[in-house]
């Protein structure tokens, strides 16, 4: 347990981290460059990540999965390592060959060679990532401290060197520097760690496993990785602009939540394997409650503060993304919810086929909506195709998830009717202080404290709804361990 304590630490400290520190940097960043220069950046940072993506060919979950298995056999980790290591090779190299066809095809859209050859280094570098490693041992203090350090060198760098709208290309190359120290620093511990011989293996076994995991990871990058894409492609840099800082402002509020459900993963398969029914209903009813509890309110919060979040975070020259945001607060709790129904329900359950039929028919709403909606409204219209590519994977979830888990309550009418009649309190608040407060950065901290004390009070004492009640008995306790207990 003490273990497990831990890793929860660390777990959000580095949830934390991809919270905070993008509070930091974005605000100055966004004032210092230019729309156009933050969709260069984008651009050129989703298309890479989809070219990783097809490298990493499942291997990222396999590996996990298969480390975790030999953790206690130093001999059979490095046979397995070194096999895996060879796959990707294999694997980067056909990607590195797409990729460069690719950026043939794009090349009006990218129209630097500076973006490209950072893109490319990260490229290179990534043939031996091997951070399924560490994820299968368990060493979260490394991932931890060692993404902090990097993240921090890169938080500091940014202030020293991007210092007008051309450093643009500067801005890429940090964030590409400080992923390529990820992987050396993976790298030399790995090599260091594990005795690694690469005669004699027979990596062409694993593809079978490897496949299947892949395919999900690549649909599942559609809508992750290649929304800056589409639009860039029907549209102009500046729409990416707005609609990647919009999308940055959504998400770092939404990592905390789907990092939270991610907890409750190995439990939620050993019930289902024991057939624990009862518990297995508890687990998954605490799953709904945390995800209900913090998604609404998170939701409503930021469509009401829209545009406080903007001119506070990014400055006036965004004001035009506004709308980006209001359309995009949907998002964390469709995105949450879809994350419960696939990873809790239909991958506990062994049912990673319908788990792809959904993001495949998702994906392929997404590529359409966002083409067509790009084309004539831009970064509203790639807002709109999000939300809605999202919308229709979460109803096919459902309808899969209410299948394979028959019997099991997927959903918390209750608690979404408190979370929602309290968020709803936060309406006149809003308005009120927005009457009294001088300026834009004073309406969203006293909003955002008012909002939370009310919502707080209001579950706790007028609703007195379970997930409060144990929240708060957790806080009385300083234990994170009573919000994980079934």
């Amino acid at each position: 347990m003490a273990s497990l304590k831990k890793n929860l630490v660390y777990n959000y400290i580095l949830s934390a981290s991809q919270v905070l520190l993008p509070i930091i940097s974005i605000p100055y960043l966004s004032r210092i460059l230019t729309p156009d220069g933050i969709g260069r950046v984008s651009f050129i940072d989703s298309f890479t990540y989809y070219f990783i993506s097809i490298a990493e060919f499942g291997i990222v979950v396999y590996g996990m999965r298969a480390i975790a298995r030999q953790r206690d056999d130093r001999i059979a980790r490095g046979k397995l390592v070194a096999e895996l290591l060879a796959l990707h090779v294999v694997t980067s190299g056909i990607a590195l060959l797409l990729y460069a066809i690719a950026v043939v095809l794009a090349w009006k859209h990218i129209q630097d060679i500076r973006l490209l050859l950072f893109s490319v280094s990260y490229l290179l570098v990534n043939f031996f990532a091997c951070e399924w490693y560490f994820l299968g041992m368990e060493q979260f203090r490394y991932i931890t401290l060692r993404s902090l350090a990097t993240r921090l060198l890169g938080l500091v760098s940014i202030f020293i060197l991007v210092k007008g709208p051309e450093d643009y290309y500067l801005y890429y190359g940090i964030v590409v520097t400080a992923a390529i120290l990820n992987s050396l620093w993976n790298n030399y511990y790995l090599f260091k760690e594990v005795p690694i011989r690469f005669k004699g293996i027979n990596w062409k076994q694993h593809i079978a496993y490897t496949k299947f995991t892949w395919l999900i990871s690549l649909t599942y990058g559609i809508t992750l990785l290649l929304d800056n894409v589409f639009l860039q492609l029907v549209s102009t840099a500046a729409a990416v602009g707005y609609y990647a800082f919009s999308m940055k402002v959504v998400k770092a509020a939404t990592v905390l939540l789907t990092d939270s459900l991610l907890v409750f993963f190995p439990r939620i398969v050993a019930l289902v394997r024991e057939g624990n029914k009862a518990q297995l209903q508890a687990v998954v009813a605490r799953n709904i409650q945390l995800m209900v509890f913090f998604a609404v309110p998170l939701s409503i919060g930021i469509f009401l503060l829209a545009e406080q979040l903007i001119v506070t975070f990014l400055g006036n020259q965004f004001m035009a993304a506004v709308t980006d945001v209001r359309i995009l607060t949907l998002f964390p709790f469709l995105r949450t919810y879809n994350l419960f129904l696939s990873k809790q329900i239909l991958i506990a359950y062994d049912q990673e086929k319908l788990y792809l039929r959904g993001l495949l028919v998702g994906g392929l709403c997404f590529m359409a909506l966002s083409l067509l909606l790009s084309y004539y409204f831009a970064d509203v219209g790639a807002c709109w195709a999000i939300v809605g590519s999202e919308a229709i994977t979460l109803v096919i979830n459902y309808y899969y998830a209410r299948k394979v888990a028959a019997g099991l309550s997927l959903f918390d009418a209750k608690g979404f009717l408190h979370a929602l009649g309290s968020a709803l309190l936060f309406i006149p608040v809003v308005y009120g202080i927005s009457k009294v407060a001088d300026s834009h950065g004073m309406v969203l901290l006293l909003s955002v404290a008012g909002c939370i004390l009310l919502y707080s009070l209001v579950q706790l004492l007028v609703m007195r709804n379970a997930f409060a009640l144990v929240v708060w008995e957790a806080i009385k306790r300083k234990s994170l361990q009573k919000i994980y207990h079934y």
